[in-house]
């Protein structure tokens, strides 16, 4: 039974807080306020995300722009206080949510913090899965005859899914499976016992332990022969190291000779150099000299177009520096005052425009709302008219309801009289088939009573049937037929008085709806010429404002156009004051010039006297070097005339030759070696597949012996998975059949309580789960065929059937252990007279213990039947949902 429910953020609402209390509880609200969002809730409260359809995500069950949800749902079960907390988290931009939390408590213990572990929980605690629930417990709107319109296959899996079935033909598919698997496993021991043998066989002909003793005194063979020839190979080995040793040092000699004569090259092509060196800074040392001459000669020309000796440069160029920084000075505040001005210019000039756009925009603004306090008025008598209009269609109804034997007083209650009118012709039309059947009934005992009374006799017992029962029983029955005909014709009579009444009020509760419609538009057109007049004097103030701007726009751009003048002329003042200053500084700009360059050609004087005085100590030092490239070319010489003595005392032709010999002899006893070696390999391999074949000659005996063992193992095996497969399909044929029956009787009870007055005897539930309904006068129908109310009925008894047999497999035999029976909207397709039945299966229901019954549904008659009503609303700003107890 559920006890509480706690949402954050889940679809409509933001936040959520609901306690349930046993009974019959309803839902109501208008549709789309969140009332089917607070069934969904405690299913994903249930099962988590394994509730979601194909077409949805997790994110859309989130509410809009949230990043954060939850659900907490407490719940008992068979004495025990039950919660499951699911948290998610959302990513609003990319649509994407995920479970961050799901924990499964017990008595406030907490037993399970995954999501896979928490589900499992609560499946195996109400012995059904998610697809389980929404066939038994959790009515959905729109899936009420989800068990009726699915296949047979489908519905035989999904009723015995919740009757516990499902697991015992888990269990004979495992048994099966088993079975298959160890047949498998025979077949495969078979065959592998064969190839032993004859891999037993095949290695005994091949003798390996002769091959082995065979193949050792061979290896003794070999390693002797190596050992003699690493011997020869050690000796040559040294005469060739020797003379390696003599050629090694001769080409080393050759290496040191080639060295010392470049070194030697390299020596006199550096004294050549040098001398190179010396010509070419003389050249430049007689450059500079001129270079300085030259720079004398533009000083003299400067100092006399200045006027001033070179001596005072320093000076005189801080003296043009300051007047000219002065000027430049005076420049610069002349034309930040004119921008000043020139921005002023153009802001009046600006403004001005915008004064005369502003009270244009303003006289259309006026001539506009003129318009429209024309079209206004012209809208006024369009209404008008319109209320004379509906005041004579207003009368002409009137006049109509008269007709009809109404007035506008009983308009009022035209419903409840329409629901009287409809409720009687339904009962004669319950009677006129009840008398129906019961005429057909007797005619047919009269016709088996007449061709007794013809026979004279009775077959069974050979009596004489003049003046018996069956007579007199004939005559009885005759008067009956006699008087259920003439209330029969009577009964004629009265259902087309009522069919009369019934259409008399449908037209009189359509002249009260148009009627409603009249006085609907006569009051939506006074309001509009009241609103109407509101805003013509609303226009009104608004042209008197307008003149009111424009004056004060035009007084404002008179005033600008003055200040506008007087700026023009500042500016002028400003740009011939500007061009004085700008000729005095370009003067003072062009002897700052001059006076520089004297002052940088005087700093350069210093740097080329002091290059030419570096350039005569280089040419020293490179004589100096030149001296010492003799000293070393010499001492070269002498060192070349040593090594060339060293290398007559060898013949290289005879150390070649004899390295050629020695190299030729050594190549011939590694062949020789190497061929030994890959005999020896051979003789250890062929000796180690010897002593693998004698090693596995013995493994193979040991296998041989396994496998017959494992045998008779497997033959012991698939026999009793033959037996346990055999078992549980028979308990499941034995469980399924007892199932059947108790369904079949608890679907004729409810059927029988729900049908009672109707055309219908029983309900017929095959051993397939097809279900067959059947008229009184035998005729059989499928469900499928019944009008939509009776069909949405008739999905409701199969499932308080369902639910009612698997209360019966609870401890307390009334539905107490299993959860709440749910149904979001089930009057969708029910007339008023098949929701009175509803109520009448809810109370059957709650009359025989079940324990909790929660209904969304905006039905009236629902509501008033109810234990407990909670009513939900939406904000239409926010869009959130709130729900309070009525």
């Amino acid at each position: 039974m559920l006890k509480r429910l706690k949402v954050d953020n889940i679809r409509s609402y933001e936040q959520l807080d609901l306690s349930f209390k046993s009974g019959v509880t309803v839902v109501s609200g208008v549709n789309g306020s969140g009332k089917s969002s607070l069934l969904e809730a405690c299913f994903t409260g249930l099962f988590g995300s394994k509730t979601l359809d194909r077409d949805f995500v997790l994110s859309d069950i989130i509410t809009k722009g949230a990043s954060k949800a939850s659900i907490s749902l407490e719940f008992e079960q068979s004495g025990h206080n039950y919660s499951v907390e699911q948290s998610f988290r959302n990513d609003p931009e990319k649509g994407r949510a995920s479970n961050t939390k799901s924990v499964f408590m017990k008595d406030g213990e907490i037993i399970f913090d995954q999501a896979t572990r928490t589900y499992e929980a609560v499946t195996s605690l109400l012995n059904m899965d998610e697809e389980a629930y929404r066939n038994c417990v959790y009515i959905r709107q729109g899936e009420i005859d989800v068990l009726i319109n699915s296949k047979p296959k489908d519905r035989q899996k999904m009723i015995d899914g919740l009757l516990q079935l499902g697991k015992l033909e888990e269990y004979r598919e495992r048994a099966s499976s088993a079975r298959v698997g160890v047949g498998r496993h025979q077949r495969d021991n078979e065959r592998r016992s064969k190839e032993v043998a004859s891999e037993i066989k095949l290695i005994e002909d091949t003798d390996p332990a002769g091959r082995l003793s065979a193949l050792r005194t061979r290896s003794g063979e070999i390693d002797a022969e190596v050992s003699s020839l690493n011997e020869k190979r050690d000796r040559t080995r040294s005469l060739i190291d020797d003379v390696t040793k003599k050629i090694s040092e001769l080409n080393e000699l050759s290496v040191r000779k080639g060295s010392v004569q470049q070194q030697i090259k390299d020596l006199t092509d550096r004294k050549s150099q040098s001398y190179v060196s010396i010509d070419s800074l003389s050249k430049n040392i007689h450059t500079h000299k001129d270079l300085l001459e030259s720079k004398q000669v533009r000083v003299s020309e400067i100092g006399s177009q200045l006027k001033a000796d070179s001596k005072d440069v320093e000076s005189l160029v801080a003296k043009l520096d300051g007047e000219e920084r002065s000027l430049r000075d005076s420049l610069s505040d002349l034309k930040s005052k004119r921008a000043v001005y020139e921005k002023d210019l153009l802001n009046m000039g600006q403004s001005v425009k915008d004064l005369e756009k502003q009270a244009k925009s303003i006289e259309y603004a006026a001539k506009d709302v003129e318009s429209k306090i024309k079209s206004v008025l012209s809208e006024i008598g369009t209404h008008k008219v319109r209320i004379e209009e509906l005041e004579g269609e207003h009368k002409n109804i009137v006049s109509k309801i008269v007709s009809l034997g109404f007035s506008l007083e009983k308009l009022e209650n035209i419903d409840e009289v329409l629901d009287l009118v409809n409720d009687q012709q339904k009962r004669f039309h319950g009677r006129d088939a009840e008398l129906k059947v019961k005429i057909s009934e007797i005619k047919t005992r009269l016709e088996r009573s007449k061709q007794l009374l013809e026979a004279g006799k009775c077959p069974t017992c050979g009596q004489d049937l003049k003046g018996s029962c069956v007579e007199e029983s004939t005559a009885s029955d005759n008067e009956t037929v006699k008087k259920l005909e003439t209330e029969l014709s009577e009964l004629k009579v009265k259902q087309t008085e009522a069919e009369g009444r019934v259409n008399k009020v449908r037209l009189a509760r359509g002249c009260k709806s148009e009627i409603d419609t009249v006085v609907r538009g006569i009051d939506s057109a006074k309001e509009a010429i009241e609103r109407d007049n509101k805003r013509i004097e609303e226009y009104g103030l608004r042209l008197k404002e307008d003149e009111l701007k424009i004056k004060e726009l035009l007084s404002g751009k008179e005033s600008l156009e003055k200040s506008l003048d007087e700026t023009k002329a500042k500016v002028m003042q400003i740009r011939q004051d500007e061009e004085s200053v700008l000729k005095e500084h370009s003067k003072f700009l062009e002897s700052l010039g001059l006076a520089r360059e004297m002052q940088k050609i005087l700093g350069e004087f210093e740097k080329i006297n002091s290059e030419i005085r570096q350039m005569n100590d280089k040419i020293k030092s490179i004589q100096e070097m030149v001296l010492l490239f003799d000293g070393q070319i010499g001492e070269k010489k002498e060192s070349l005339k040593e090594i060339e003595d060293k290398i007559g005392k060898f013949n290289k032709t005879e150390l070649e030759s004899l390295n050629r010999d020695y190299g030729f002899a050594f190549g011939k006893i590694n062949s020789e070696i190497d061929r030994l070696k890959l005999e020896k390999d051979d003789v250890m391999k062929k000796a180690g597949m010897a002593e693998n074949d004698r090693v596995r000659l013995s493994d193979l005996k040991k296998n041989l012996n396994v496998l017959k063992n494992r045998a008779e193992y497997l033959n012991a095996v698939y026999s009793d998975a033959e037996n346990l497969e055999s078992m549980y399909m028979r308990i499941r044929a034995q469980l399924r059949s007892s199932n059947i029956q108790t369904l079949d009787r608890l679907i004729n009870e409810i059927f029988s309580f729900m049908y009672s007055n109707n055309a219908y005897s029983h309900v017929m539930l095959d051993a397939d789960y097809n279900l067959t309904v059947f008229e009184k006068d035998g005729t059989a129908l499928e469900p499928k065929l019944l009008s939509g109310g009776e069909r949405a009925l008739f999905n409701l008894v199969l499932r308080c059937a369902i639910y009612r047999l698997l209360s019966l497999g609870t401890s307390s035999h009334d539905g107490a252990g299993l959860p709440p029976l749910i149904m979001d909207e089930p009057t969708v397709f029910l007339d008023r007279g098949h929701v009175h039945q509803l109520i009448k299966l809810i109370d059957m229901m709650r009359d025989i213990g079940v324990a909790q019954i929660l209904i969304v549904s905006h039905d009236e008659s629902l509501i008033d039947s109810a234990d407990h009503v909670f009513a939900v609303e939406k904000d239409p700003v926010t869009n959130n949902s709130a729900i309070y107890a009525r």
